[in-house]
């Protein structure tokens, strides 16, 4: 696959939990390239201009196998909105809640989407790979409906910590 052809690739399969921009993808090929374990070739002309696609090579699986055979690293947790709700003042609930609704609403979209993509999965019942790719779309399933409870209830939280500055604002 050509750079792109693999960010489009992730984007609808390891992109829900694991994403890389175009400017991170294209410096790790060329750096698995020059360490041997992917290979370049020409892959044809699109608009006129030369198209690179990436096939793995033999030093490649096997550096693919050992990093699979390692203990996943523990990735830090960044999240704004928790950052900035933590941060909250009894004060000013209204932008909060539009926050916790905006994610509610993408969580929505998310399980529609892993929907989706169950029903394409299950189309493939002998591909190899299947209870493996399950496994990752049950946990984004799991995932986005715990968040969506949270939403649920930060939401209540909220909407009761407005109540009382809205009574002290009535004259």
């Amino acid at each position: 696959m050509s750079g792109y052809d693999l960010r489009k690739e992730a984007a609808t399969s390891v992109g829900f939990f694991w994403s890389e921009s175009y400017g991170q993808l294209y410096p790790a090929l060329k750096s698995l390239a020059g360490a041997g374990l992917i290979r370049r070739r020409p892959g044809g002309a699109i608009g006129g201009r030369e198209r690179q696609v990436y096939e793995i090579t033999r030093k490649g699986r096997g550096a693919l196998a050992r990093w699979r055979a390692e203990p996943p690293r523990e990735a830090p947790v960044r999240s704004e909105l928790l950052l900035k709700l933590f941060l909250g003042d009894r004060a000013s609930t209204g932008p909060e809640l539009a926050w916790i609704d905006a994610l509610a609403a993408r969580e929505a979209a998310a399980l529609r989407e892993f929907g989706r993509i169950r029903r394409e999965l299950e189309r493939q019942p002998s591909h190899p790979s299947l209870p493996f790719w399950l496994m990752t779309l049950s946990y984004g399933e799991h995932r986005s409906r715990a968040v969506r409870r949270w939403c649920a209830e930060t939401r209540r939280t909220l909407r009761t910590l407005a109540k009382p500055a809205a009574r002290r604002r009535t004259p």
